[in-house]
């Protein structure tokens, strides 16, 4: 009896102990979750700001997103205004322009309005002044002048044609309130060809015509001045005067007697469109 007593004792002893170590082993998976729960990242989905997401709530979240909006928003800002300033620093443009031509100088009289026309190109930068800006071109002008002079004996006429490669270089200060510009600079003119014709009319008749008698340089230098109205960014008009310094009148290789002492300083005012790109 005694036998089966402590048999069954000792039996409902290790009943108990088991489970109570199974509700231990329990508990600390509950806690602390299993292996497969420890090892597997709890799902997420990403925030996008709205008040909808799952994060919306989270204070740690929306700071963290709004941080990174920031810093996406200011990087595209920083490349959008040196995009934007690199186009407004450095401009590259055409010029078209045509306008009116004439000498003075010692013995110039007779040489009356001519006509010329021209393009090229241009570029505006700035000089690291407010408003100043340096707009050097190269252009290929086309001129031709006229003459006519009464004489005792007639009328004498002449004409000169000459392709010139210029290279204006003006200092443009610009108002921008008002979209005007006013320029000042230089302008070197290299001959590329050049011809000349001179006729002699006598009232007897027997009229003469000479042919490239009246001999021009190879270099011209004078000062520009430039006046002009931005109808945009990209469009601007302007007014162009030039008064040239040196002769254009070559005097070592002139035949013609009448034009022997002259010089043939160039005055020329044309208007032009400018676009930039």
């Amino acid at each position: 009896m005694k036998t089966k007593s402590f048999s069954l004792i000792c039996a409902l002893i290790l009943a108990f102990s088991g489970a109570v170590f199974a509700q231990d082993d329990d508990s600390d998976e509950w806690i602390s979750g299993g292996s497969e729960s420890r090892s597997k990242p709890a799902a997420s989905s990403s925030y996008d700001g709205g008040d909808d997401s799952e994060f919306a709530n989270d204070a740690d979240y929306a700071q963290a997103y709004a941080r990174y909006k920031n810093e996406a928003t200011s990087k595209a800002e920083i490349n959008r205004q040196r995009t934007e300033g690199f186009s407004r620093a450095i401009m590259l443009g055409v010029r078209a322009q045509g306008g009116t031509n004439t000498f003075f100088g010692s013995n110039s009289d007779g040489w009356s309005l001519g006509w010329q026309a021209g393009g090229g190109l241009l570029v505006k930068m700035p000089l690291g002044i407010k408003d100043l800006f340096i707009v050097p071109e190269l252009t290929f002008n086309f001129r031709q002048y006229r003459y006519e002079q009464k004489t005792d004996y007639g009328t004498n006429e002449a004409s000169i044609d000459i392709m010139m490669f210029e290279i204006p270089i003006i200092v443009r200060y610009v108002l921008e309130d008002y979209n005007f510009y006013l320029g000042l600079g230089l302008n070197i003119g290299l001959k590329l060809t050049g011809s000349s014709e001179f006729d002699m009319g006598l009232d007897i008749g027997n009229d003469k015509h000479y042919e490239n008698t009246i001999a021009t340089s190879g270099v011209e230098v004078g000062g520009a001045l430039d006046l002009g109205y931005m109808f945009s960014r990209y469009v601007h008009f302007n007014i162009r005067v030039v008064q040239c310094f040196t002769s254009l009148l070559n005097q070592t290789l002139v035949a013609q007697k009448e034009f022997m002492d002259s010089t043939f300083l160039t005055f020329y005012t044309t208007a032009g469109i400018s676009i930039f790109f």
